[in-house]
């Protein structure tokens, strides 16, 4: 009788556990910044910033813990002429995509306000552009956030997002305001 009992006393805590679950989608804008280094387009290198989107869905196993995919559209950053060395000027321009994939981990602070920690992988695709020279970059790489985020009720709520990619050229970190829903 005893070998039954933990069985179904696991069974039914991780009944509990789903009973808590909830998938969740969401939207956020920011300021993507990039640093790309465009030397071997004839330019120099690329600091600059531009708008990034991002739409999100994710399924919560509980208040600790999650998985998330997010598709990301980060807008392109250019600058009309920079100089290269003394005299001679180029122009610039960097955009990326990329879809990611993240275990999310959640601290509810109050009911209201939660923080979040993301670590994943980021699939991406870079256009470089230096004067009328044009390249393509792309990659799957290390990605991970801080985020927090405040509930209007418990379905609506509003995220702020720290993100940081691990790409090559160019290199990419994201802030981001944004709504959250919850499917209760």
């Amino acid at each position: 009788m005893k070998f039954f009992i933990i069985p179904l006393m696991l069974a039914l805590s991780g009944l509990a556990s789903l009973a808590e679950a909830e998938p969740y989608v969401g939207i956020g804008i920011g300021s993507a910044f990039y640093e790309a280094d465009l030397r071997s387009l004839g330019g120099g290198t690329l600091d600059d910033n531009s708008t990034g989107t991002k739409l999100y869905g994710g399924y919560a196993f509980n208040k600790y813990y999650a998985a998330e995919a997010a598709v990301y559209n980060f807008a392109e950053a250019s600058v009309g002429a920079f100089e290269v060395s003394p005299g001679n000027f180029a122009s610039a321009a960097a955009s990326m995509k990329g879809v990611g994939a993240y275990a999310v981990g959640m601290y509810p602070v109050t009911k209201k306000v939660n923080l979040m920690a993301k670590l994943g992988v980021l699939r991406w695709d870079a256009d470089l552009q230096a004067n009328s020279n044009s390249a393509t970059n792309d990659g799957t790489d290390l990605a991970y956030a801080l985020a927090a985020s405040y509930a209007f009720t418990k379905e609506f709520l509003l995220a702020a997002e720290w993100e940081s990619f691990e790409t090559d050229n160019p290199e990419l970190s994201m802030f981001s305001l944004g709504f959250k829903f919850n499917f209760r």
